[in-house]
């Protein structure tokens, strides 16, 4: 049945949920037909939020709709789930909640909670799992975007909450990928001994420390017009060559930066990125103001100029 949209009222029994929650889990939102309870002459929608929100945004008036008559309270809530696990109403702590709590409340195994709703078992049993195994702390991060359900579910695995923090900080502070996440897990559960910082620093370098000083005799026996040297050992072998691969990097980095513009990008994702990108566009205006500081010809001209295409594509605002 075809329904106005403007004539689609929320569920009173619902909680109010929260738009900025909603954004950053846009990788488990599926289009279901919308479910509304017709009642005294009304609809109360029971299922199907992302569907009403793109019809909305295509600026369609009209919507499919499945009509009930009538539920119980225990059928009111198995839609409340589906709609919240589907529609990314909820983020992942808190829908874990939403599991525990229904199944507590009508005492349902999470086999018989995946065959109500759709939801598979085993995605039951993780979002459970992570909630009662995984640091209060880390929860706080996952429920922020901050943390990744695929980097929750891996460091969850580990013994001991303060282990799980410290293996976990990389990733919070974006200094390493999720794909090292299930090695790195995998090496600090066969060596329960072995302190996490070492873990780590198989995986993240340092950023090497940048200082100008009058004259400086680097690790590598370069000097750089006497003016500025790169401490941490980065500049290994030929300088020439060096800058040679410095520069191929800065084009290939452009060139992946240039792709964003069509780019779909989940919220959490996004947040990193800006972050990530930032810290990047900070370190390459200084890079800049510096190459133009000391240009072998002594000339001033072109600093304003020296913004490349690269460095355009990181100013992030």
């Amino acid at each position: 049945m075809r329904i106005a949209i403007e004539n689609i009222l929320p569920d009173p029994g619902r909680p109010v949920y929260d738009k900025a929650h909603r954004a950053w889990a846009r990788r488990r939102r599926q289009r279901r037909m919308p479910v509304v309870l017709a009642e005294q002459g009304k609809f109360y929608l029971l299922c199907g939020h992302n569907t009403i929100d793109a019809a909305q945004r295509a600026g369609e008036d009209l919507v499919e709709c499945v009509v009930r008559q009538g539920v119980s309270d225990e059928e009111r809530e198995e839609f409340r789930l589906t709609d919240e696990y589907f529609s990314s109403l909820l983020p992942p702590i808190k829908m874990a909640e939403s599991f525990i709590r229904y199944r507590e409340k009508y005492h349902v195994t999470q086999q018989e909670l995946a065959r109500r709703t759709g939801i598979t078992a085993g995605t039951v049993h993780h979002y459970e799992s992570l909630r009662k195994t995984l640091s209060p702390k880390l929860q706080n991060h996952v429920d922020r975007g901050e943390l990744t359900f695929k980097e929750a579910r891996c460091i969850a695995d580990v013994d001991g909450h303060q282990r799980q923090e410290e293996l976990a900080q990389p990733f919070i502070d974006s200094r390493l990928s999720s794909v090292h996440v299930e090695e790195l897990i995998s090496k600090a559960k066969a060596n329960p001994q072995r302190p996490s910082a070492d873990l780590i620093s198989e995986y993240v370098v340092d950023e090497p420390r940048v200082e100008t000083v009058g004259r400086v005799q680097p690790t590598n026996g370069v000097e750089v017009n006497g003016h500025a040297a790169i401490r941490g050992g980065r500049m290994n072998g030929s300088y020439h060559d060096d800058l040679e691969s410095m520069q191929e990097n800065a084009f290939m980095l452009a060139g992946s930066l240039e792709k964003l513009s069509s780019a779909d990008i989940p919220e959490y994702r996004r947040l990193r990125l800006v972050s990530t990108l930032r810290i990047l566009s900070s370190r390459l205006n200084n890079a800049l103001d510096h190459l133009n500081r000391y240009k072998t010809n002594g000339s001033a001209a072109g600093r304003t100029n020296g913004r490349t295409r690269f460095a355009q594509a990181v100013k992030v605002r």
